[in-house]
């Protein structure tokens, strides 16, 4: 849910509300400063483009596939856990194969050391 947040709207949920619960007490100071609507306006309009540029920033950070930074390092943990996986597996088989191959030496030994006696 946090992602889908994140790739719609540029900004983490608390940051967001952050963002326009300050840009409009600052636009409300600033219509009470100036008696203007004219200047109240354009603080929205300012608040507004200031929030159109944060956002397209935060969305080329992300990634190209839409993943935030955390879920691709998990992604890359879960590659890694599978590669270590995989590399045991071979790692038992190897072991399995040394294993009837030293026993096949063994059986070979015993009969040549039998005839020499």
């Amino acid at each position: 849910m946090m992602a889908w947040w994140k790739r719609t709207f540029g900004l983490h949920p608390v940051e967001f509300i952050a963002y326009f619960v300050i840009g409009g007490f600052s636009v409300a100071a600033l219509e009470e400063w100036t008696r203007s609507d004219a200047a109240s306006l354009l603080g929205f309009a300012l608040m507004f483009a200031g929030y159109v540029w944060r956002r397209r920033v935060a969305l080329a950070a992300l990634p190209a596939d839409g993943m935030t930074s955390g879920e691709v390092r998990l992604a890359e943990i879960d590659a890694q856990a599978e590669e270590l996986h995989e590399l045991r597996t071979r790692m038992l088989e190897l072991e399995e194969r040394l294993d009837f191959t030293e026993r096949l030496l063994a059986q070979q030994r015993e009969p040549a050391q039998i005839d020499k006696t």
